[in-house]
């Protein structure tokens, strides 16, 4: 019988992962300007505890150019989602 349990443990658990991934790439789905918020955040933060190796010095450069890049683009994505709101509000 405890192999049973331990089975459907198991069992339970997966399918609770599984549901997490589900809901996280419906998240993403549903919201794709808080992802790339979420990214440039995330890079920002290896950037600033230097988390790189040793091995690849150009890295955090890199890293540091695709922020540069894409933070304009989501400052500009803001501030038409603002936009778009206030004409919302105002029809």
């Amino acid at each position: 019988m405890s192999t049973i349990d331990t089975e459907l443990f198991l069992l339970r658990q997966k399918l609770a992962a599984l549901e997490e991934q589900k809901r996280l790439l419906v998240e993403k789905k549903a919201n794709p300007m808080k992802v790339l918020e979420e990214f440039i955040k995330e890079k920002k933060g290896r950037i600033l505890g230097n988390r790189y190796s040793k091995s690849a010095p150009l890295a955090r450069i890199y890293e540091q150019e695709k922020i540069d890049m894409l933070e304009p683009v989501l400052l500009i994505l803001k501030d038409f989602q603002e936009r778009l709101e206030a004409l919302e509000t105002r029809v």
